[in-house]
């Protein structure tokens, strides 16, 4: 009787040790995550919480751009989902309006000195005046694409404007020369699937 269970009992704790070992190695590998240092407040969040844009734009479907809003300090809900939104879009246009400007520049190289832009003498000043309008147009196409609140009350969004919105957005613009409304949309599903590496 013994011998035949005795096989059994040491299949059974090899079992338990391997388990054990799996158990320990992963906690080891998991410790000095980013999650492991970040404050209580934080337990349950979201990715995007606590990596930023980068979590939320390396999906498959990397032709969106994102920006972290967040607002503390209000009871009031509608008020910090209000604020914690304009900080969001805020993000977005930072990074839309350099991206916006270095694809006029580039369209401005191509066309040998900038003769759709303007002057010479005028070029970049129209390139800094034409990316701020894009942008502004461009942001008030951003929508929510989620919402978190933590433990202490802070009020998270997440904005996203997508490239199907900003070409809508460029090609409502009729001042812009059909030339360089055509170069920035055809440059911009590549722009914004890189602009969250640089």
């Amino acid at each position: 009787m013994r011998s035949s269970t005795l096989p059994v009992r040491f299949d059974r704790f090899l079992f338990v040790v391997a388990i054990s070992l799996a158990a320990f190695a992963f906690g080891c590998a998991s410790n000095g995550g980013p999650r492991d240092t970040l404050p209580s407040e934080f337990a349950g969040a979201p990715d995007w919480v606590v990596e930023g844009c980068r979590s939320y734009v390396g999906q498959p479907d990397a032709t969106k751009l994102c920006g972290v809003g967040s607002f503390k300090g209000s009871s009031n809900i509608s008020l910090a989902r209000t604020a914690a939104m304009a900080r969001g879009r805020t993000e977005i246009a930072r990074s839309l309006g350099v991206k916006v400007r270095s694809m006029l520049k580039d369209y401005q190289a191509t066309t040998a000195g900038g003769g759709e832009l303007g002057t010479a003498a005028n070029d970049e000043q129209h390139v800094i005046e034409v990316s701020k309008q894009i942008t502004d147009i461009s942001l008030t196409g951003t929508e929510i694409q989620d919402t978190w609140i933590s433990n202490s009350g802070t009020y998270y969004t997440l904005m996203v404007l997508d490239v199907d919105r900003f070409e809508e957005s460029v090609s409502g613009m009729q001042r812009l020369s059909e030339g360089v409304r055509r170069a920035i949309t055809d440059r911009a599903e590549a722009a914004f699937a890189n602009l969250d590496s640089e």
